[in-house]
């Protein structure tokens, strides 16, 4: 039996174990605590039948993965985070969202999904609040900015509001070891940022101006999220990060704070514009069912579809321009 199989034998194995062992832990739960109403309250199914607010995790960098939710991201990658805003903007139950950051930003696109996300959280009725952990720059800030209110750490990392892409060229390189690169192209800007020749003047200034406008388009969310204006914020968006007490300061979050206190922030939101006498149920993401959930998706992989999609991506653009060229994505907020 070759190694994959073994491993493959052992995972399917270790899901069998959970699949057996959480109904017997259920029921034997459930002998336990028949008598007790209150236990019952704070089931799965009470939950999610009754008002409360959601927490969602952003973790690490922000990238349309693609790999939804696996026993490795517990709910916390990108594309995890979109689905489960997506699903609170629909469900009449959920009356906040408190959004936990720790990212040091990522791609421009997913940010912006994800900012448009929060903001139709916001249009629905629903208050969000994020609290920063130990850093939440670039496009983290960029999807912080979204929300009623941001809770930074005084030691938080934030800001670094500003666009970035990176080439290489190793012409030299390649002329030491004889290597010599012959291109075909349909035009002359095919294969911009190639790192087997110089970048022109007038390839400079056609990628500085992508730059420029997706710069433009982050000043104006960040203006437009937190209601300040737009030549302020330029004075704040030069690239620089600042720690959580520098970017209070300067109003770019609201107030010093972790998560505890963001949680009480929006229960008190949310108890205000409810009407409610009490706090609500705080679904954080931990239930049994959705580590079941992740479990089984970490023994997945992408579709057939998204396999066939990245695989024409690769096809249509130069190698110069493949993101994973570098291990980095070519076009990002950092």
């Amino acid at each position: 039996m070759s190694s994959q199989t073994r491993i493959a034998v052992i995972g399917w194995c270790l899901v069998a174990a959970c699949v057996l062992a959480i109904p017997a832990a259920l029921m034997s739960r459930s002998s336990a605590t028949s008598d007790k109403k209150s236990q019952e309250d704070g089931s799965l199914r009470s939950l999610i039948s009754q008002d409360r607010i959601q927490v969602v995790k952003l973790y690490g960098v922000i990238s349309d993965d693609g790999s939804g939710d696996s026993i490795f991201s517990m709910g916390k990658s990108t594309s995890s985070v979109k689905k489960k805003l997506k699903k609170a903007v629909k469900d009449d139950h959920v009356k906040g969202v408190l959004i936990r950051i720790n990212s040091p930003g990522g791609t421009v696109g997913m940010s912006q999904e994800i900012y448009e996300t929060i903001q139709e959280l916001r249009s629905k009725g629903k208050p969000v609040v994020v609290s920063m952990g130990d850093i939440a720059a670039s496009g983290g800030y960029y999807i912080a900015s979204a929300a009623d209110r941001i809770f930074a750490n005084p030691g938080t990392l934030t800001g670094s509001i500003g666009v970035i892409m990176h080439l290489m060229n190793w012409q030299d390189t390649e002329k030491k070891i004889g290597i010599q690169s012959t291109v075909i192209k349909s035009g002359m800007y095919k294969d911009i940022g190639s790192p087997d020749r110089p970048m022109t003047p007038e390839e400079h200034a056609l990628l500085q101006g992508i730059i420029m406008d997706t710069y433009d388009q982050f000043v104006s969310a960040v203006a437009h999220g937190r209601k300040m204006d737009k030549e302020v914020i330029k004075k704040l968006a030069d690239g620089r990060i600042y720690s959580g007490r520098q970017a209070e300061k300067n109003k770019l979050v609201d107030q010093i704070g972790g998560y505890d206190d963001a949680l009480v922030w929006l229960q008190k939101t949310c108890r205000d514009k409810n009407h409610l006498s009490k706090d609500l149920d705080v679904d954080d993401g931990n239930s049994s069912s959705e580590v079941l959930s992740s479990l089984f998706s970490s023994f997945g992989g992408p579709t057939s579809a998204e396999g066939q999609h990245g695989a024409l991506l690769k096809q249509l653009l130069p190698a110069s321009l493949d993101p994973n060229l570098n291990k980095v994505p070519l076009w990002i907020m950092q």
